[in-house]
């Protein structure tokens, strides 16, 4: 695994990066997404939940450093600081600290920032220097505006889009998809001259219009 740190929204600009000296044995990818709930009359046995947005995405993992020998003899405070200064460390050119992309081998993990930073001393020689010491992070993911309004606009309802059609479909449930709203069904089917909005098979081509 290794860190590797950006002074650019975009991941591009590379500052540096950091192996990391032993390979988690877990880490947490944990992501959100947020709704709205719509008032119900009394006596209602449940609400209706409408999406909002995507909600905030962290990763947690834990590093591990060592410095008696076993793997290395850079102190430990050495070894820390290099990490510090790639990811936590306030960066003059942008005036904040670096972006951060997280790999593992030929995989992406994640791509965000450091948003929490926990030491714990384990091992300490005689005379108080750390041998050990393991820091809990936080990151906070964070996409580039162009590489968010790509994303949108790849789903954006003023558009022609064309769909082939997966084994689970529904017609109502494509037009959430591309429009944010299933009421569509009736439109489309007939857009693309179908006598039932259910006649639509696997491997099907649909054309969902741009909205007026």
């Amino acid at each position: 695994m290794k860190l590797v740190a950006y002074k650019k929204p975009d991941f591009t600009d590379k500052v540096g990066e950091y192996d990391v000296l032993v390979n988690p044995d877990k880490y947490r990818d944990k992501s959100e997404l947020k709704y709205s709930t719509n008032s119900s009359p009394l006596g209602v046995s449940a609400e209706t939940v409408k999406f909002r947005s995507v909600g905030t995405k962290t990763f947690n993992m834990d590093f591990f450093f060592d410095s008696t020998g076993v793997m290395t003899t850079q102190p430990v405070d050495q070894q820390i600081n290099v990490v510090k200064n790639l990811i936590y460390t306030y960066n003059g050119d942008i005036h904040e600290p670096n972006y951060v992309k997280i790999l593992w081998g030929t995989q992406s993990l994640f791509e965000g920032r450091l948003k929490e930073w926990d030491i714990l001393y384990s091992m300490m020689d005689l005379d108080g220097t750390p041998l050990r010491a393991e820091i809990k992070a936080v990151f906070i993911g964070s996409v580039s505006v162009k590489k968010k309004a790509l994303e949108e606009r790849r789903n954006s309802s003023d558009l022609t889009h064309i769909r082939i059609v997966k084994a689970g479909d529904t017609l109502p449930a494509m037009c959430f998809k591309i429009y944010g709203d299933s009421k569509y069904h009736i439109q489309v089917a007939d857009f693309n001259s179908l006598n039932n909005i259910r006649a639509i098979s696997p491997g099907d081509q649909l054309v969902f219009p741009p909205l007026v």
